[in-house]
C-alpha cells in the first residue's frame, strides 16, 4: 500500500483531542505515580515516625528519673497522647508502673523482629504476639536509678493511620484529577482554537479564497504564525491578481496580434484585389493606345489614355486613403483640437457638395441648432462628415432624400446624425461595415470610385477622440451618427 493510500487510512484525530488526552495522561500517570509512591512508603515513613516519637517519649522519661522526679500522672499523660503503653520496673524487678496494656510471659508464643541495640544496652524490637495476632514495636532502655523502662506501641494504628491517609489521598487525588481535565478540557479548546482557525484559513487559501485572516493576537509563536498566514495570504492574493492581470493582458496581446495578422492578411488580399483591376486595364488600354497611336488613330487613342488617366486617379486616391487610414491605425496621428461651431461647418460642407446632389437627383436637408459649439479636430470631424454624406449619395434611394441633424447627446457631447433613404443594411453586415475593404454593395462600388474604406477612417477618427460612434436601420432608410464633444465656457472664451 502507498503511502497516500496509508494516509487516507489513518482515522483523523483533532489537535485539541490530541491536546486534552495526553495532558491528561500525564496527570493521570502522575497521580498514579504518587499514589504508588504513598502506598509503598507511607506504612514505613509512619513507622519511622512512630519510632522517633517514642524514642522521644523515652528521653522525658529518662530525664525525668535521672533528676528524681518520676511522675506517674505524666508517664499516663504522654501514653494517652502518643498511644503507647509504658512499663517501669525497679533496678530490683519490682514493677513500679503498669502500662495500659498488660504482657506476660502466658500471654503465649511472641515472636522478636529487627531487634536494633544501642551502646547503652538500650534497644528497639519488632514483636507479634501470637494470642494477640498483633505486633507491637518496643522499646528497653536502662533508668539512671537502675530501673528498666519498657514501651509498646501496636503497629495497627501505624497501619491503619497510613491505610487512612492512602485513602484520603486516593480521593483527593481523583477529585484533583478530574478538576484537573475539566481545567485541561477548557484550556485545550482555548489553546488549539487558533490552531483550528488557522486550519480553516489556510484550506480557504489552497481554494483560492483570501477573504479570511486568522484573528490570534498573542504575544507568542501562535501570534507570529497568524500574522505570518496572514502576510501569506496578502502576498497570494496579490500575486494571483497581478498574474490574472497580466494573463487577461496577455491574452489580450495575443488577441490583438491575431487580429493584427489577420488584418494585415486581409489588407494585403484586399490592396492587390483592389490593384489588380486598376493595373490590368492601365496595362491593356496602355498597349491598345500604343497600337492605336502607331496605326495613326489618335483620337481613339486619346479616349485610351483618358480611360488610363482615370483608372491612375482611381489607384491615387485608393492610396492616399490606405495612407491616411494607416496612419490613424499606426497611432501617429493625433487629434488637433479646437473650438468650432458644428452647424457652421456642416452649412459650409453642404453648400460645396451641392451641384453632386443636383446631379444625383438627391434631396438634402438640414436640422440645425442656431448654436453648436464643439472642441475637436476641424479637420477630421469633416472629414467624418464627408464620408457619411459620400456613403449616403451611394446608396440613397426610392425618394433619395439625405437629412442632416444634429442634436443634445447629454450635457456635454452633441450628435451627428446622417440619413439617407433606402435598403437597411443587414444585420449580419452591420458589425462589418466598419472594417476595412468592406462594402455591402460590390456589384456598384467600383463604378461610383469607393473602395469600403470611408467608415473605417470614420471608426478611426472616432477612437482618435474617444467618442462613439454607430449605425441604425429605420423604417424607410439608414442613419449613421457619432457624438462630438461639446466646448465649455473657459474653451468658448
Amino acid at each position: 500500500m502507498c503511502n497516500k493510500e496509508k494516509a487516507k487510512t489513518r482515522r483523523f484525530m483533532s489537535v485539541r483531542l490530541k491536546l486534552f488526552l495526553q495532558i491528561g495522561a500525564i496527570f493521570l500517570a502522575a497521580v498514579l505515580v504518587i499514589l504508588s509512591l504513598n502506598r509503598w512508603f507511607l506504612p514505613e515513613i509512619y513507622a519511622y515516625n512512630t519510632k522517633r516519637n517514642m524514642l522521644k517519649i523515652a528521653d522525658t522519661i529518662v530525664q525525668a528519673d535521672a533528676a528524681g522526679e518520676t511522675d506517674f500522672d505524666r508517664v499516663s499523660a504522654l501514653e494517652k497522647e502518643n498511644g503507647v503503653s509504658i512499663d517501669l520496673y525497679a533496678a530490683d524487678g519490682e514493677q513500679l508502673y503498669y502500662g495500659k496494656t498488660a504482657f506476660s510471659a502466658a500471654a503465649g508464643k511472641v515472636t522478636v523482629q529487627d531487634r536494633q541495640e544501642e551502646d547503652n544496652g538500650a534497644y528497639m524490637e519488632t514483636r507479634y504476639f501470637e494470642q494477640e495476632k498483633a505486633r507491637f514495636f518496643v522499646y528497653v532502655c536502662p533508668l539512671p536509678s537502675g530501673g528498666t523502662m519498657e514501651m509498646y506501641c501496636r503497629t495497627t494504628s501505624i497501619d491503619e493511620n497510613a491505610h487512612s491517609a492512602i485513602s484520603v489521598m486516593v480521593i483527593t487525588s481523583v477529585a484533583a484529577l478530574a478538576t484537573a481535565l475539566l481545567v485541561v478540557y477548557f484550556y485545550s479548546k482555548r489553546f488549539t482554537k487558533p490552531l483550528i482557525e488557522m486550519r480553516d484559513v489556510t484550506k480557504h487559501i489552497s481554494e483560492m479564497d483570501f477573504s479570511q485572516k486568522c484573528t490570534a493576537n498573542t504575544n507568542d509563536e501562535i501570534g507570529e504564525l497568524s500574522a505570518s498566514i496572514n502576510r501569506l495570504s496578502d502576498s497570494l492574493r496579490e500575486t494571483l491578481d497581478d498574474l490574472s492581470e497580466k494573463n487577461k493582458k496577455l491574452e489580450d496581446d495575443i488577441a490583438r496580434e491575431q487580429r493584427v495578422d489577420k488584418m494585415r492578411k486581409d489588407f494585403i488580399s484586399n490592396v492587390s484585389h483592389e490593384l489588380k483591376t486598376p493595373i490590368s486595364i492601365i496595362q491593356g488600354y496602355a498597349e491598345g493606345a500604343k497600337l492605336l497611336s502607331q496605326g495613326g488613330e489618335a483620337e481613339k487613342a486619346g479616349e485610351y489614355c483618358e480611360i488610363i488617366r482615370t483608372e491612375a486617379e482611381r489607384m491615387n486616391t485608393l492610396v492616399l486613403q490606405l495612407l491616411e487610414l494607416s496612419r490613424y491605425e499606426s497611432g501617429v496621428m493625433q487629434a488637433q483640437k479646437e473650438v468650432f461651431d458644428l452647424g457652421e461647418l456642416i452649412t459650409q460642407y453642404l453648400t460645396a457638395v451641392s451641384l453632386r446632389f443636383t446631379e444625383a437627383g438627391i434631396t438634402c436637408s438640414c436640422d440645425l441648432p442656431e448654436k453648436s459649439p464643439c472642441y475637436a479636430d476641424k479637420t477630421k470631424i469633416r472629414m467624418v462628415l464627408n464620408n457619411f454624406i459620400s456613403n449616403a449619395c451611394a446608396h440613397a434611394s426610392g425618394e433619395k432624400q439625405i437629412r442632416v441633424s444634429v442634436t443634445d447627446a447629454d450635457s456635454t457631447h452633441f450628435v451627428l446624425r446622417v440619413f439617407n433613404t433606402g435598403a437597411p443594411i443587414a444585420e449580419e453586415d452591420i458589425d462589418k461595415i466598419w472594417g476595412s475593404f468592406y462594402r455591402a454593395d460590390k456589384a456598384h462600388s467600383r463604378e461610383e470610385g469607393r473602395f469600403g474604406l470611408g467608415l473605417s477612417i470614420v471608426s478611426e477618427i472616432q477612437k482618435l477622440h474617444g467618442k462613439k460612434y454607430g449605425v441604425e436601420n429605420l423604417p424607410d432608410g439608414v442613419e449613421f451618427w457619432v457624438t462630438i464633444q461639446k466646448a465649455d465656457e473657459k474653451q468658448n472664451q
